[in-house]
């Protein structure tokens, strides 16, 4: 950056001063040694003249030395003056470029640090990796760039990437757009440091941003002052975008109008357009104020002035002429402006008028030619007196007045006389101190000037370095000013006042070594300072106009106070504390230009105290984030109601860094009783109190359930009931927070942290943080809640299990003995799946026994009959070996045996329809067989459409493990894109403080959602278990069923087999039957066939064998059945 009085440079005036001394110089001993040095014939021409002729040429000759003498006087002084005008003008253009470059410092400085803001880059960052911006970092980015556009009052605020494409800009809507004005964006990307130039931008561009333009600004170029920063990725000098401020200089004339009003408030100033290929000038902006304070706007100089001309062509150098404006001399000076290529496009001007000088001038002169009328009339009286009295005098006036011109302001003129020439040397006298103090002043504006420049350059925020800086700058405002004593008083949250800085002179005393500080700025100043926040001074006068305090007026006493002066501090709209200016030695009024200086030395110290308060409350936001993740961590983890509560009020302790933090809780009468307490062990403890609060209830309740915060600062200064004022006393509560608890939208309780040691004003990230903390609380007991409700559903879950296989367990057992024969069991009945089998098992058993039963009955009757059958044939086997025996006797007995053989007809159709009755009874007990068997596959198929409905739910259950699984890994997905959003935020600050919160929340459901599947798929897995335990176990039944089908199968065979060899008996029967019936046919012609009588008894006893022997295989074949069927017990 350019110092502002570089140009007016103190080697250029050396150079021109002399050339004028000299020409003086001469011209003053070539008319004063003209009579001295004479040549002699000469002189004895004039010795030999008459008097009255020497009389007229002394008197010619003094006359022509006095004008001569008085003109020269003038021409020198003229000269001079107009001469110091013009540097004084100079100097004034060097303000006006001060005032220029300070504002396009001040738009460096905020471009700087708003290119460190973590949006900035992380928009850059996000459109240079090929991502579209989402709307909130959009929304955000553009309400910073309007944010900066208001402060500084731009035309132009655009943030393009490394392509030079539009980003994001303050105005119109030109995303994607190229903005890459006279090649300076890519120049500043390609240096990777900040430009600072002045530009001209067309019309067109203009037009295009649809920037607010000063008013009268229409279809021309316009000089802009433009600032193009690098944006940086952090910790890197890789450039991702360039950030792009611009002011229009056209219409803006706070530019000009600062300078004229910082030099007595009357000038000229103003700043003119330079189009480089055209060769015109056109004005920029213009202010110009006359003696008679009348202020004019956008005033041109006039078409022939060519200054303008002359400042462009001296490149950079200052150039002054005088010239004309609306009637009025001014003495002008000017001064070309380059833009980052070198050529100039801006001309400065600043014209100090000459009303002031010409009108001493020609009071001078007039004066001077009164006072040489009058001489001229003594010197015709007594000319050589006079003369000699007249050009002494003269001549000591015009050698002061040379070393004047030379430069040397502190040449005076000794006057002896109180003569018109002696006026004259008090005038001049006079002159030279205004002009000497006005060019003190100027310097001491200058130093002023730059002394803030240089405060205002300091960036750092380390704590030493920032109490250099206090130090320096309370001594440097000390010394320019001129003062004893300089320091800040500052206020705590009592507002009780306490000295931090001083600046002291040398044997006086200091305010910030007494031990006990005094009250410095009364009471009735402090409360309207609090109030009104009012930022005008205080002199002794004015407090002495609102005040009465002694205590006060002890201070001044004490401290030796002459003058004072009070300027207040804010931070944020909140005093801070007081500057106090003082002097001790003498009594002086305060000057207006003092005064502005140290405004704006307080200025800079609330800008630096505010960046001192901005850093500190990142920091704790910072901090108290990184513990709120940490707490919520833990939180996560616990379960157990207890532990949960001392976690929080330990941690919250521990953060807040105060000295009590509870958790009170309510019952379901809203009493209140503390549960947790973390305590320094220097303040009584609150545990277990309990703290009736009638009016609760009905006032508060509703408030906190809404999720009000209370944060009292200092409870004396909070309004509260005197009851509820002396509880807090008791504990010694000086500040406290209190943020509810919420378990389902329901008021818990309340998390209070008390601040002991003194009152306190609780900042926002402090608030939040406890908020956070009792929301993560909230969440915490509502997931312990949910837990225990899920512990008593899986407890509930697996007592219904348990019941379960009791109860198959029992039926299996009841059951069992039908496997050993035993019909007689009969399972329990209830009202669940297995009841309903229980009651399939019984209604089979039941048939099976009834089967059985009609079964045995079968077969007892059956045994009967053969074993009445087997006699009757054993008779009829013995009377064929007697008939064979008694063959000779046998047409004796013919016709016993004829009633014999129609009795064994007789009983063997006794023995038919017995064996007939037998094989119904079969029948009916393969039909009985058959339906059990029937029943038994209806139990089979009951138990496998069972067993395959649990195998369904088995797979629905592993199909629910697999969506349990994917729900953990979307919860693992979730939880790692909240950490990686935490991270980023953390990385963004501020603007991401509130992001990085929800980020954490975020990440604790995903760890809660993990936990939940993790507990279901472990359920799931029990099921799956448990459901294959019961699949096995109605295998088994399935089994069990299946063998006594088998069982039931083979008795039906049996029965199978009985009833053929019932068909064969059958079959027998029928044909003794017919043999029977034939011997009865064939008995009457037994005489005539007695021969074959023999054999027929043969063949007949044979048969009766026979038959004897079917009948032992029959019986056989019964009492295998009834073994068979014995195996059943149906009583």
């Amino acid at each position: 950056m350019q110092t502002p009085v570089k140009p007016v440079s103190q080697p250029s005036t050396t150079r021109d001063k002399p050339s004028l001394s000299s020409e003086l110089s001469s011209k003053t001993i070539a008319t004063s040694s003209s009579p001295s040095f004479s040549n002699l014939p000469l002189l004895e021409q004039f010795y030999n003249l008459p008097i009255s002729r020497k009389t007229q040429m002394i008197t010619a000759l003094i006359f022509i030395a006095l004008g001569g003498l008085i003109g020269l006087g003038s021409s020198s002084l003229v000269g001079s003056l107009r001469s110091h005008l013009m540097y004084q003008t100079k100097s004034q253009l060097a303000v006006t470029e001060l005032n220029y470059n300070t504002d396009l410092d001040k738009m460096g400085l905020g471009a700087t640090a708003q290119a460190e803001h973590p949006t900035i880059v992380e928009a850059s960052k996000i459109l240079n990796q090929g991502q579209s911006l989402p709307p909130e970092i959009r929304t955000q980015l553009e309400s910073i760039l309007k944010n900066e556009q208001k402060l500084y009052g731009l035309e132009f605020v655009t943030l393009v990437d490394k392509n030079s494409r539009i980003i994001a800009n303050a105005n119109g809507q030109r995303q994607g757009e190229v903005f890459n004005p006279q090649g300076l964006v890519s120049q500043a990307m390609k240096q990777q440091r900040q430009i600072r130039t002045s530009e001209l931008i067309s019309w067109q561009e203009l037009i295009k941003e649809k920037a607010p333009l000063p008013a009268g600004l229409t279809s021309q170029d316009a000089l802009i002052r433009y600032t193009i920063t690098p944006v940086k990725l952090p910790g890197t000098q890789t450039v991702i975008g360039t950030l792009i401020f611009g002011d229009i200089v056209n219409g803006n004339s706070d530019i000009v109008q600062k300078t004229v009003e910082t030099f007595q408030d009357v000038g000229y100033s103003a700043v003119y357009l330079y189009d480089p290929k055209n060769k015109q000038f056109s004005l920029a902006t213009a202010f110009e104020k006359t003696e008679l304070r009348d202020s004019n706007f956008n005033t041109p100089l006039p078409p022939n002035t060519s200054i303008l001309k002359q400042a462009v062509e001296a490149q950079g150098q200052p150039v002054a002429e005088r010239g004309y404006l609306n009637d009025h001399s001014y003495t002008l000076a000017a001064k070309a402006l380059p833009n980052n290529n070198g050529d100039e496009v801006a001309v400065l001007v600043y014209g100090d008028p000459e009303l002031g000088l010409n009108r001493i001038l020609k009071d001078s002169l007039m004066l001077q030619l009164s006072l040489s009328l009058m001489v001229l009339g003594i010197v015709v009286m007594v000319a050589g007196v006079i003369a000699e009295a007249i050009t002494k005098p003269i001549k000591r006036l015009q050698k002061v007045t040379q070393q004047f011109a030379s430069g040397n302001y502190h040449a005076r003129v000794d006057s002896l006389s109180k003569d018109e020439v002696g006026e004259l040397g008090s005038y001049f006298n006079e002159m030279a101190g205004n002009i000497a103090t006005h060019q003190q002043g100027l310097q001491e504006k200058t130093e002023m000037f730059r002394f803030l420049a240089e405060l205002s350059s300091t960036q750092t925020l380390d704590p030493l370095a920032l109490e250099r800086w206090f130090y320096q700058g309370l001594e440097g405002a000390k010394s320019l000013v001129k003062l004893d004593r300089l320091f800040i008083y500052c206020f705590d949250q009592d507002d009780r006042g306490q000295v931090k800085y001083e600046a002291l002179g040398a044997g006086f005393t200091s305010v910030l070594e007494q031990e006990d500080h005094i009250e410095m700025v009364p009471a009735t100043l402090l409360q309207e300072l609090q109030v009104t926040l009012s930022t005008e001074e205080w002199t002794i006068e004015q407090l002495d106009a609102i005040t009465e305090d002694s205590e006060y007026r002890e201070s001044l006493e004490a401290l030796q106070v002459k003058e004072q002066l009070i300027i207040p501090i804010f931070n944020q709209k909140t005093l801070y504390g007081c500057l106090f200016a003082q002097r001790c030695t003498h009594t002086e009024s305060w000057q207006e230009t003092e005064i502005n200086f140290l405004k704006q030395f307080v200025s800079q110290i609330q800008v630096t105290i505010n960046r001192i308060s901005l850093a500190e409350m990142k920091a704790l936001e910072s901090g108290l984030a990184r513990e709120l993740k940490e707490i919520t961590l833990k939180i996560s983890t616990e379960i157990v109601t207890e532990n949960l509560f001392y976690l929080a009020v330990e941690s919250s302790r521990d953060a807040l860094k105060t000295d009590r933090v509870i958790v009170y809780s309510f019952d379901e009468n809203w009493k209140g009783t503390v549960i947790a307490e973390s305590l320094n062990p220097a303040y009584p403890t609150a545990l277990g109190h309990k703290i009736p609060d009638p009016c609760f209830a009905k006032s508060f309740v509703d408030k906190y359930r809404q999720g009000r915060v209370k944060a009292l600062t200092n409870i004396h200064k909070a309004g509260l009931g005197s009851c509820y004022l002396q509880q807090l006393e008791s504990l010694e509560i000086q500040a406290n927070l209190v943020v509810p608890i919420l378990v389902g939208g329901e008021l818990l309780g309340l998390l209070i942290a008390h601040h002991c040691q003194s009152p306190r004003h609780w900042q926002q990230p402090e608030i939040d943080f406890l908020t956070q903390v009792a929301l993560q609380v909230g969440v915490a007991l509502e997931r312990a809640k949910l837990l225990d409700e899920q512990t008593l559903v899986s407890q509930q879950q697996r007592m219904a299990k348990e019941q379960l296989q009791q109860r198959a367990l029992e039926l299996l057992m009841a059951v069992e003995p039908i496997s050993r024969g035993d019909l007689t069991v009969h399972a329990q009945v209830t009202e669940d799946e297995i009841g309903t089998i229980a009651d399939s098992y019984n209604a089979t058993v039941e048939n099976l026994r009834s089967l059985v039963t009609q079964v045995t009955t079968v077969v007892q009757e059956f045994s009967d009959t053969t074993n009445n059958n087997e006699h009757l044939i054993e008779t009829l086997a013995g009377e064929s070996l007697k008939q064979v025996e008694q063959i000779t006797v046998a047409g004796d007995r013919l016709t016993a045996m004829s009633e014999s053989i129609n009795l064994v007809a007789e009983n063997a159709q006794q023995t038919v329809t017995a064996f007939q009755q037998a094989s119904e009874g079969v029948v009916a007990g393969e039909k009985s067989i058959n339906e059990t068997v029937d029943g038994m596959m209806s139990l089979q198929d009951t138990v496998t459409e069972t067993a395959k409905k649990i195998q369904h739910l088995g797979e629905s259950s592993q199909k629910i493990s697999k969506v349990v699984s994917l729900i953990s890994r979307f919860a693992a997905q979730t939880h790692l894109l909240a950490l990686k959003a935490s991270i980023e935020a953390a990385r963004a600050g501020e603007e991401g403080r509130g992001f990085a919160v929800i980020a954490d929340e975020v990440r604790g459901l995903a760890t809660s959602s993990a936990e939940a599947t993790a507990e279901i798929e472990t359920l799931v897995n029990s099921i799956q278990t448990e459901t294959k335990e019961v699949t096995q176990t109605m295998k088994t039944g399935t089994e069990q069923v299946l063998r006594g089908t088998e069982l039931v199968e083979e008795t039906r065979l049996s029965l199978q087999q009985i009833t053929v060899a019932s068909q064969q008996i059958d079959d027998l029967v029928s044909a003794i039957s017919q043999a029977t019936k034939e011997q009865s046919l064939t008995s009457e012609s037994m005489n005539e066939v007695m021969g074959d009588v023999s054999s027929i008894a043969q063949n007949t006893s044979v048969s009766a064998l026979d038959l004897a022997k079917s009948f032992q295989d029959v019986l056989l074949l019964a009492q295998q059945l009834q073994e068979n069927v014995e195996r059943f017990k149906v009583q």
